[in-house]
């Protein structure tokens, strides 16, 4: 290990990082009543696999390492507005890798990631 002091802003993203959690929700076709625009609604329809959410806990978006059978509505509307944060929602099979981005504060994960906590902090 390494003695180096950390910045604040990695001690954050450390202390948001948490084990993975498994929970399904039921399918719902994205409609206009939801909100869910055409986009989302066609990627919904194409990739019928499980995703995990790398991101950190937003209230009404995701839990940080929540696995989704479908991405859920308040994150959708959330990617539509900023489009990075659709790479916090992964297949489950990519999360060595994302962990490892996120750890070495490194790549598209940790930038994701970044954003989103700072959306997070600004939107209390």
């Amino acid at each position: 290990m390494s003695n180096k002091k950390k910045t604040q802003p990695a001690e954050a993203v450390e202390a948001e990082v948490k084990e993975p959690e498994v929970v399904e929700t039921e399918a719902e076709e994205a409609t206009e009543e939801t909100g869910a625009t055409e986009e989302v609604a066609e990627a919904a329809e194409t990739d019928t696999k499980p995703k995990m959410y790398v991101g950190p806990t937003i209230p009404g978006v995701g839990i940080q390492n929540r696995v989704y059978t479908e991405i859920p509505e308040g994150a959708a509307s959330l990617i539509v507005e900023h489009p990075e944060f659709g790479n916090l929602f992964i297949d489950i099979e990519e999360y060595p890798k994302a962990n490892r981005m996120l750890r070495e504060r490194t790549g598209y994960i940790f930038s994701a990631f970044s954003k989103a906590l700072e959306y997070k902090n600004n939107n209390k």
